[in-house]
């Protein structure tokens, strides 16, 4: 740890964990908002028998506060919301991974595949959704190569723990050897970035240009939360903004507030 010309400190690291949706790509595009929405309550219909309406409001009142459709839905389902329907973990999984507007992503991002494949740290994708899906996502983005089953955590790894909850970010860290204190948590979500600093990780957050129907609500992003290390609006932007990254060793400077 040495303290850089400007006042920073620059900390060695050594793993990046990704958040995938609304990280890895623009939330602008509209497509986590097209999942939730428009996806997840369409499921419902087709195999929990709801109406859209019905399926909106259930999925909206269980994903506020479990912030993963996957364990949303199987909490409903403890608490009997669906009556004798069954929910299956697979059906939402097959259902994401092959049923949503995928082309709404845009296409490979050739760039920053380049650009994570070059770095230097361990990288590793943490995500709440479902496997299937996720790795759907990635090979759409072009990152399959950098983010592959070995360095894949889905909610189907984690459940019946998902982000932000303690027992999800722990069951990563055993599985991948990962310490908190040379870790940094790169997200869009407040709540998981909240979480990640209580932990001891380094925080970045990928804030996205403001947008009118943000999905994320009271979860949108909040640069001047104390919890974040650095804001960036696309992650796109990370090699030029934290090229010490790519460094050997890696190192990430932050303000000296951000140490314990």
């Amino acid at each position: 740890m040495t303290t850089a010309s400007n006042g920073k400190t620059n900390i060695k690291v050594s793993t990046l964990i990704f958040d995938v949706d609304d990280t890895l790509y623009d939330a602008e595009c509209g497509f986590s908002n097209h999942r939730n929405t428009q996806g997840a309550p369409l499921f419902m219909q087709e195999f929990l028998g709801l109406d859209q309406d019905t399926a909106l409001e259930i999925r909206n009142k269980y994903f506020s506060k479990y912030h993963s459709t996957a364990k949303a839905l199987a909490v409903a389902q403890d608490d009997g919301v669906f009556g004798d329907k069954q929910f299956k973990q697979q059906d939402l999984e097959e259902f994401f991974a092959t049923r949503l507007e995928f082309d709404m992503l845009g296409g490979p991002k050739e760039q920053l595949a380049t650009d994570l494949a070059t770095c230097s740290c361990r990288l590793v994708a943490f995500s709440n959704g479902p496997r299937a899906y996720v790795k759907r996502v990635l090979k759409e983005l072009g990152l399959s190569q950098v983010f592959g089953d070995d360095k894949l955590f889905a909610v189907t790894d984690t459940l019946p723990a998902c982000k932000p909850e303690k027992e999800a970010f722990d069951k990563i860290f055993e599985a991948f050897g990962i310490k908190a204190e040379d870790s940094i948590m790169v997200e869009d979500s407040m709540k998981n970035i909240i979480r990640a600093k209580e932990l001891g990780l380094y925080t970045i957050l990928v804030t996205g240009k403001p947008i009118d129907d943000d999905h994320r609500n009271d979860d949108a992003p909040d640069a001047s939360h104390p919890a974040v290390d650095l804001a960036i609006e696309s992650v796109q932007d990370l090699k030029h903004v934290m090229p010490s990254l790519w460094a050997t060793p890696p190192t990430f400077q932050v303000s000296s507030k951000s140490i314990v």
